[in-house]
């Protein structure tokens, strides 16, 4: 029995790469990995998201290796490092009471890390379809991210029996069902608009219109998720919200306040000196009719027992009412380093090669580009985690659809464009059957026929749907992240490295506890400690990092590779490329890429058609890889002008050249139907509007020459 190689697919990202005994299944080939017995895909790929093959009905292999059970790092007085508490078959009592409780209650369930809360949830609505008969489509359910949305309904799925009706349920981000509220009722919606003023509209929307307040007669039942996280306006919407729900519609809302690390307000309104909007489990507290408290007690995340004393005693330090918030954050410090398992040095000195399922966890988006450069220097690589970063949507959508002008796609076009063009290439990341799948639930008219025009509407999005995107930037390896992002996430080891320094004299202490709090309970199985770089940056008002060198006049540090850095529009323009074939050339050498990260720079073009854009080329061998949006160059005037003032106060300018940037995977992007941008582009893709985008990095130290 031949061994063949196989890297392992998770939500279409590539988790490892294993040797197995190759094996006949219906003519089929297959191997087993972790018990389960897979179908290969392209020959040497298999898919942990796709059901596993009957094993009765493949010979046993009784020579397939074991799986391998990482090991534990240094431990210390911590006898069950390493082993991770599955989650139990069955609720326990306070959870039932949560799951089970009649489908008029209106309940704030304290949920602190690891008591299964997204579980509870999950069988809260299976429980309200199933025992009370409500319909799905009257069921919504609100999220904090569109991972956690895509996670719930792939849970409820699994467990309700009829999956039609799982699907129906309405879960979405805040911000999504608002949009969907703001279109259905506003013939004014503009998809444009702003987030806030889309909140703001909607919030007005549900305060006056009679039509709107009929529909919401209509909900049988609202679920909130990470409601400790819905602040400023967004806690006055969902506040209004349930104040209009009719009373026999129950509502139920988990929150942890150890967890509240997103403010009171968000910073428009802190800069604009307004008044501090109560969080919104306080306002459910207050309101009529009451909310009933139900705790969640037991962890479940966790078998360890330092782990276990931080989610519980080290929790109600960071509740507790504090006289001096300043000593209760370092003493909450000196408790989550009592309780790791160890410590770790910088990143640079980690051997984090090998390394999958670890969260290494910074304050601040400097200090994660600053570990991600070291990373990308040593050609390890990582995944990231952090704000500003694109939606990275699977590279077959680009490979099948880029030159696909048809107004409609039928599944018979869509099988033979895989064929031709993945199948077989790094790519294929998912079963052609479950890509079809995909695009049919979002843009589906007819039976096995898709709307381009509204596929593109979707996938256009800023935030197109979870289902499509993968949550952190890059293929696989240890994941780098700020806290902030990380929310949610958790990991079996766990590396948070605290800032270092004294916190400034502006620092709220309270917000900076849960900060670390938050941070430490990500871990499964694993704590360890360390320091993140003495680092500071500023920040435009993007939020771009960018840090003035300090005795290097006219030189910074200046990050890249932000959402918008690389677009439709520079990946395809007439402006960055002479000819449709110069374009085709560059989508060929992306659907090729496999290693990553591949060390790259970009060279500034001043053509009078060029729009000032830099071109992207491989370090050595200086292949075009695309180029980079014209908007850049705006941005990186501005960073020249502010470290002018800081610096010998001449007058400054972009560089020519931008080294030491880092390709660390390939995504398609997508413009929506109608843009304006569409008539700058070459033909074939100014009617497609859908092409390969390389995904960079960078945070390099770059000089901003005089002028």
């Amino acid at each position: 029995m031949a061994d063949v190689e196989v890297t392992v697919y998770r939500r279409g990202v590539p988790v490892c790469t294993v040797m197995r005994p190759l094996r006949q299944l219906d003519d089929n080939p297959a191997v087993k990995y972790k018990g389960r017995l897979y179908t290969l895909v392209g020959g040497n790929a298999i898919h942990l998201d796709d059901a596993p093959v009957n094993a009765a009905k493949a010979p046993l292999d009784t020579k397939a290796p074991a799986p391998k059970v990482p090991r534990a790092a240094k431990a210390t007085g911590d006898a069950t490092v390493g082993q991770t508490s599955p989650r139990k078959a069955a609720p326990e009592p306070l959870q039932r009471a949560v799951i089970e409780a009649p489908s008029d209650a209106r309940l704030l369930v304290d949920a602190g890390p690891g008591t299964g809360k997204t579980a509870v949830a999950c069988e809260r609505v299976a429980w309200l379809l199933q025992q009370h008969g409500l319909q799905p489509t009257r069921i919504w359910l609100i999220s904090f991210t569109r991972t956690a949305v895509r996670e719930i309904r792939d849970r409820i799925t699994r467990i309700v029996k009829d999956p039609e009706a799982a699907q129906a349920v309405q879960i979405a981000t805040l911000d999504a069902h608002a949009w969907a509220i703001h279109s259905g009722f506003d013939t004014l919606a503009k998809i444009a608009a702003s987030y806030e003023k889309n909140i703001e509209d909607v919030l007005k929307l549900v305060e006056q219109n009679q039509e709107l307040a009929e529909y919401l007669e209509r909900v049988e039942h609202l679920v909130v998720d990470e409601a400790q996280d819905v602040v400023g306006i967004r806690a006055s919407l969902v506040a209004t919200l349930i104040s209009r729900l009719p009373e026999s519609c129950g509502v139920t809302v988990f929150a942890d306040e150890a967890q509240a690390i997103y403010g009171f307000a968000d910073d428009a309104e802190a800069k604009a000196g307004r008044k501090r909007e109560p969080p919104l489990t306080e306002r459910l507290r207050e309101s009529k009719p009451g909310f009933e408290i139900r705790p969640l007690q037991q962890v479940f995340r966790t078998d360890s027992q330092n782990l276990l004393s931080l989610f519980t005693n080290t929790r109600a330090k960071v509740l507790a009412p504090a006289l001096d918030s300043a000593a209760r954050l370092v003493d909450v410090k000196k408790e989550i380093v009592e309780l790791s398992h160890g410590e770790v040095p910088g990143v640079h000195q980690q051997p984090l090669e090998q390394a999958e399922d670890v969260l290494v966890l910074f304050r601040r988006r400097s200090e994660v580009l600053m570990a991600s450069s070291y990373l990308n220097a040593k050609g390890v690589q990582h995944r990231i985690r952090m704000s500003g970063m694109p939606p990275c949507l699977p590279v077959w959508i680009g490979a099948c659809l880029g030159e696909h002008l048809a107004p409609s796609l039928t599944r018979t076009d869509f099988l033979s464009l895989w064929k031709q063009r993945v199948g077989g290439t790094p790519s294929e990341t998912a079963l052609p059957a479950s890509a079809w799948e995909l695009l049919w639930r979002y843009a589906g008219k007819l039976e096995n026929v898709v709307d381009m025009r509204r596929l593109r509407a979707v996938l256009g999005r800023a935030q197109p749907p979870a289902d499509f995107c993968t949550s952190e930037l890059g293929a696989h390896g240890p994941i780098i992240g700020t806290i902030h992002a990380s929310k949610g996430r958790e990991a079996r080891t766990v590396h948070l490295m605290l800032p270092q320094g004294k916190p400034g004299k502006d620092t709220d202490f309270d917000a900076e506890a849960r900060v670390v709090f938050v941070g430490a309970t990500r871990a499964k199985a694993q704590l360890m400690v360390g320091t993140g770089p003495r680092h500071y940056a500023m920040t435009l008002e993007s939020t771009r990092c960018y840090s003035p060198v300090q005795n290097d006049p006219g030189c910074a540090q200046i990050e890249l590779g932000r959402d918008g850095d690389v677009s439709v529009v520079s990946m395809a323009g007439r402006g960055p490329y002479r000819s449709a074939e110069e374009v085709r050339a560059v989508q060929s050498r992306l659907l090729k890429m496999a290693r990553f990260p591949l060390k790259a720079k970009a060279r500034l073009c001043r053509g009078p058609d060029s729009d000032y854009t830099y071109m992207l080329q491989t370090d050595k061998e200086g292949e075009l890889l695309g180029a980079l949006s014209s908007s850049l160059d705006s941005e990186l005037f501005e960073v020249a002008r502010c470290i002018s003032g800081k610096t010998d106060k001449a007058r400054r300018k972009p560089p020519d050249r931008i080294f030491n940037l880092h390709v660390v995977g390939v995504r398609t992007a997508v413009l929506p139907p109608d843009s304006s941008e569409a008539e700058r582009l070459h033909a074939p893709w100014a009617m497609s509007g859908i092409v390969l985008v390389p995904v960079i990095l960078g945070y390099t130290k770059t000089l901003f020459p005089k002028y």
